[in-house]
C-alpha cells in the first residue's frame, strides 16, 4: 500500500471538513427520525437510548417496547462488524463503505414506498434492521473521516468542556455536527405528513452528495 493511498481519508476529511461530515450527520438525523416515527419507535443509530429502552421493555416484560430497540442495537452492531471486517485491510476505504450504506438505505426507501409509507409490524422491523445496519456502516466511515455523525453524546460533552475550560478544541466542528443532526431530523419531520413517502429519500440524497464529494476529492489528487 502506497503512502499516497493510505492518507486518502485524511485528504478527503481535510478538503471537505465542513461538508461531508455535516451531510452525513444530517443523513443520520433523517434516518433516525424515520426509524423513530415510522419503523417501530426505536432509533437507527442512537445505541445508548435503544439499550435503555430495551432494558425498560425487558424489565416490564413489554416485548412491544423491547423488540424494536433490541433489533436496532443488534443490526447496528452487525453493520459495524461487517463494515470493519470487509474493509479491514483497506484503511483508505471510505467510498466503498458509503456505497454499501447507500444500497442499504435505498432498500429501506424501496420498502417504505412499496408499502405506501405505512409498513406493517414485520416489514417495519426488517426496514429498521436494515437502516440500523446502514448507520453502523456509516459510523465506521465517519471514524475514517475523523468525524462523528451518529455518536453525539461525546461530541456534546467535548463542546461543553471546551466552553467551560476555555480551550479552543474542535468546538466549531462539533457544533456543526450537532446542528446538522438536528437539521436532518427537522427536515425529515417536515416531510412526514405532507409527503410521507419521500422521507427516506432525504437521507439518500444527503448520502449521495457526500459520496460525490469524496469521489471528486479522490479524483483531484490522482
Amino acid at each position: 500500500m502506497s503512502p499516497e493511498r493510505s492518507t486518502a481519508p485524511e485528504r478527503a476529511a481535510w478538503r471537505w471538513a465542513g461538508v461531508v461530515p455535516a451531510a452525513l450527520a444530517a443523513c443520520a438525523g433523517g434516518v433516525d427520525l424515520l426509524a423513530l416515527a415510522g419503523l417501530g419507535g426505536a432509533f437507527a443509530s442512537i445505541v445508548t437510548g435503544n439499550l435503555v429502552t430495551t432494558g425498560y421493555g425487558l424489565g416490564t416484560v413489554n416485548m412491544a417496547l423491547a423488540a424494536p430497540s433490541g433489533i436496532a442495537v443488534v443490526c447496528f452492531t452487525v453493520g459495524v462488524v461487517a463494515s470493519t471486517r470487509v474493509w479491514r485491510h483497506r484503511p483508505e476505504a471510505v467510498i466503498g463503505l458509503l456505497l454499501a450504506e447507500l444500497v442499504l438505505l435505498a432498500g429501506v426507501a424501496a420498502g417504505w414506498i412499496l408499502t405506501g409509507a405505512h409498513p406493517g409490524p414485520v416489514v417495519s422491523f426488517v426496514l429498521l434492521g436494515v437502516a440500523s445496519a446502514a448507520m453502523g456502516g456509516q459510523s465506521v466511515a465517519a471514524l475514517r473521516l475523523k468525524a462523528s455523525t451518529t455518536y453525539m453524546t461525546g461530541t456534546l460533552v467535548s463542546v461543553l468542556q471546551d466552553v467551560v475550560t476555555g480551550r479552543a478544541g474542535r468546538r466549531r466542528s462539533a457544533l456543526r455536527q450537532l446542528a446538522a443532526l438536528v437539521v436532518g431530523a427537522c427536515a425529515a419531520a417536515a416531510l412526514l405528513h405532507p409527503v410521507r413517502w419521500a422521507v427516506p429519500l432525504l437521507p439518500l440524497v444527503l448520502l449521495a452528495v457526500s459520496i460525490g464529494l469524496v469521489v471528486a476529492d479522490r479524483a483531484s489528487v490522482r
